[in-house]
């Protein structure tokens, strides 16, 4: 699915987009072809009903279901999440082309604050599957192959267990999640609406980051200047994001009994804190011999006697300034 013009970022809109020949546009039809579209009405119809339908069904019966009943539930609930990605898909690309457009950014709280909504009466699943006995699973795998194959995401699931909340914190924090995604979008609408003065030109954010791979040092170190200069006037509200956000996972991490900030993204990715932590060791312990190597290098290919800020990505003095536009790019790929 190619094909849905970026309105932020557009070759049309940005200087750095000039001869790059027809790039291509997004499209989204292939998910709904407009926000009022019949399917998408009956998408939300369908998915408020059969969130509904599917709670009175399942809700304190997980136990009691045989492997064939089991695998239909599962079935129903992975459709269930199919329509409500399908929903939030189209929203949420719809909004990232242009965050500063109100009707855009209105289109998507509202589809979801409906899917949050919607989707609360769910919450039983998660709960009920953790709370069943060790090897209950097992036994359901054994006398369907088709479940088995649902493993890996039950397994996930059940990690989780030991630091699950009771049903009712569990579905406050699961509706709760409409005001974390409002932080998250008030930086977005933040970020992208600032403006860069750049001689005689106003560009965003993205024109101005590159710059910083600009040729011309002068530019580069131009871009840096503003891009510090914009950032530098935008901290309260940066600040305010990010500490309230932190301060969130902090409290929401601690009622689960999380041992540190990173634990839960362990989970999620489903990787020991241990091997994470050899892996990060690793890195930092090879900086001298990589990065600080690789810059070193750098600064002699530059002839410069110091690198500053704004040469940590410039291109190397051998590299082509050539503009490759899309046609000749994609016969490059």
């Amino acid at each position: 699915m190619v094909n849905f013009k970026n309105i932020l970022f557009d070759k049309e809109l940005t200087g750095n987009g000039k001869n790059l020949g027809n790039l291509p546009e997004w499209n989204l039809k292939d998910l709904y072809s407009h926000t009022e579209s019949k399917e998408l009405k009956q998408d939300l119809t369908w998915l408020k009903k059969e969130c509904e339908i599917f709670a009175n069904d399942f809700r304190g019966k997980l136990v009691n279901l045989s492997a064939n009943e089991f695998l239909a539930c599962v079935k129903r609930k992975e459709k269930i999440s199919n329509v409500s990605g399908r929903l939030i898909s189209f929203a949420g690309l719809r909004y990232y082309q242009s965050t500063t457009d109100g009707e855009r950014t209105k289109f998507l709280s509202d589809i979801q604050e409906k899917i949050t909504m919607y989707t609360s009466s769910l919450i039983f699943f998660n709960l009920e599957l953790n709370k069943l006995p060790n090897g209950h699973l097992d036994l359901l795998y054994s006398q369907n192959e088709e479940l088995s194959r649902y493993k890996p995401v039950f397994d996930r699931i059940r990690a989780l267990q030991p630091y699950q909340l009771s049903d009712e914190l569990e579905k406050f924090l699961h509706e709760l999640g409409i005001v974390g995604d409002a932080w998250e979008k008030l930086f977005d609408e933040t970020i992208s609406g600032l403006e860069f003065s750049i001689g005689d030109e106003l560009l965003n954010l993205e024109s101005t980051l590159n710059l910083l791979t600009d040729h011309d040092r002068s530019k580069r170190e131009m871009g840096a200047n503003e891009l510090s200069k914009v950032f530098s006037k935008n901290i309260k509200i940066f600040a305010r994001i990010h500490n309230t956000q932190a301060k969130e996972k902090e409290i929401i991490d601690q009622w689960r009994g999380m041992p540190s900030p990173q634990f839960g993204r362990h989970l999620s990715n489903h990787v020991e804190p241990e091997v994470v932590e050899a892996l990060r060791n690793a890195v930092v312990a090879s900086y001298p011999k990589l990065s600080h190597r690789y810059y070193e290098l750098k600064r002699e290919w530059m002839n410069l006697e110091y690198l500053e800020i704004w040469d940590r990505n410039a291109p190397l003095p051998m590299e082509s300034n050539q503009t490759v536009t899309w046609t000749d790019a994609t016969k490059l790929v």
